[in-house]
């Protein structure tokens, strides 16, 4: 189970530096644009398009990479009062929440990509792109969270089964505001919750 947590962390890694990459590129191409219109009355056309397929390209793939660093929102005033063995539930429930979200979300986008490869559709402007292209990459990174999520899932269920709590919290259990600052300021503060197995 650890070597399909590392591939798909790397795999998730990858595909954030891949997205960040084209944003980069994209706000490049944007500075040049507007300083072509200002200064020459130029175009170089089409850089509004390429950034909307690269911003819904890069959010797709950076998902599941967020859900690995526990960067998605998760209210925890309760939660992190209540004993060892809510909380491992709450955390499954949110997984299993978030792929009964997205199952349906990559059924409808995989049609909407197999219907623009059999029309063989284009976008209605200048550039006439495929449309395969940037609804399929966009697909890709969706399905790559939808696999992530799953992952996550069952090693939670297998650390919990094995009964490592630790190492069930540290695949799916959000970050307190203490380890948040541990993070920020490399000092320990972190105390004992309710419930908390010493």
């Amino acid at each position: 189970m650890n070597k399909v947590l590392n591939f798909i962390e790397i795999f998730n890694r990858v595909g954030v530096w891949i997205g960040g990459a084209l944003l980069f590129l994209t706000s490049a191409m944007i500075a040049v644009e507007v300083i072509l219109r200002k200064v020459f009355s130029l175009s170089i056309g089409g850089s509004d398009e390429l950034s909307s397929y690269v911003l819904a390209i890069s959010c797709a793939w950076a998902f599941g990479f967020a859900l690995l660093r526990k960067a998605h929102i998760r209210i925890d005033i309760l939660y992190t009062r209540f004993p060892v063995k809510i909380r491992s539930s709450l955390d499954i429930l949110s997984l299993l929440a978030f792929i009964v979200y997205l199952v349906p979300l990559v059924y409808f986008a995989f049609l909407v990509v197999k219907t623009s490869w059999i029309r063989e559709s284009t976008a209605n402007t200048p550039l006439q792109t495929p449309l395969w292209i940037p609804q399929g990459l966009w697909l890709a990174g969706l399905v790559v969270f939808l696999l992530t999520t799953i992952v996550l899932l069952v090693g939670t269920i297998s650390r919990l089964a094995k009964k490592d709590a630790v190492g069930a919290r540290q695949l799916s259990s959000p970050t307190t505001l203490e380890e948040n600052i541990e993070e920020e300021s490399g000092i320990h503060i972190t105390e004992p919750t309710v419930g908390e197995e010493q």
